[in-house]
């Protein structure tokens, strides 16, 4: 398959949001480095590409808003410059949200994102969940969790919809990847079917 027919999807958001440790859960592996730290995991756009469910794709590890060891002015600056790159070719944004609490701080860092992409780029923007974990320790759906918040449920409105939830603490490959790609690809693309290996046969046709 040609390499320019891999779906590319750009990970945004807050420090500590789980960026990394969701790379790593599409990709089914220690792709990136993810750990809970008062340091910087990431200063620069980390790339790692592989498959899910035979489907090829490339994620991107951006540097998190609100990381005390850089500005917002340098995260702006590094994102701005990659942005362009990312175009080249099929690609979504992942919104990273916790879904534990939808603070200030992660409202204005959705702020910055939205105005970063501009208007155009928010229609092939999709929220990512993590912490899905935590959710499933309090009974709670990720419907409950997005009613449960005036201005998340407004953020999803807006979205028309488009978000789906992690529990990054489930290693190695598990369905919630591939779910996310069958979402991604049945709304964003048009793609219709929900077997990703049967895809990649036909995707340039399709998105390219």
């Amino acid at each position: 398959m040609e390499s320019n027919a891999q779906l590319k999807l750009i990970l945004l958001g807050k420090k500590k949001a789980g960026k990394s440790a969701s790379g790593n859960t599409i990709l089914g592996r220690d792709a990136f480095m993810a750990k809970k730290s008062s340091k910087s995991v990431a200063r620069n756009v980390a790339v790692k590409s592989g498959t899910v469910d035979g489907f090829p794709v490339t994620v991107y590890d951006t540097p998190g808003f609100y990381d005390p060891k850089m500005s917002t002015e340098e995260i702006q600056q590094i994102l701005e410059k990659e942005i362009q790159k990312f175009e080249l070719g099929p690609c979504v944004f992942l919104l990273v949200i916790k879904a534990d609490s939808f603070t200030e701080e992660e409202r204005k860092t959705v702020e910055k994102i939205e105005k970063l992409l501009g208007e155009k780029r928010l229609e092939k923007t999709w929220i990512l969940f993590t912490r899905g974990d935590e959710l499933q320790d309090e009974n709670m759906t990720i419907k409950e969790f997005i009613s449960d918040t005036k201005a998340l449920e407004k953020l999803v409105q807006k979205y028309d919809q488009r978000y789906h939830v992690f529990n990054n603490k489930k290693k190695k490959h598990s369905d919630q990847a591939r779910l996310l790609l069958v979402k991604i690809l049945q709304r964003s693309f048009g793609v219709k079917g929900e077997s990703l290996k049967k895809i990649p046969t036909f995707l340039k046709n399709i998105i390219i």
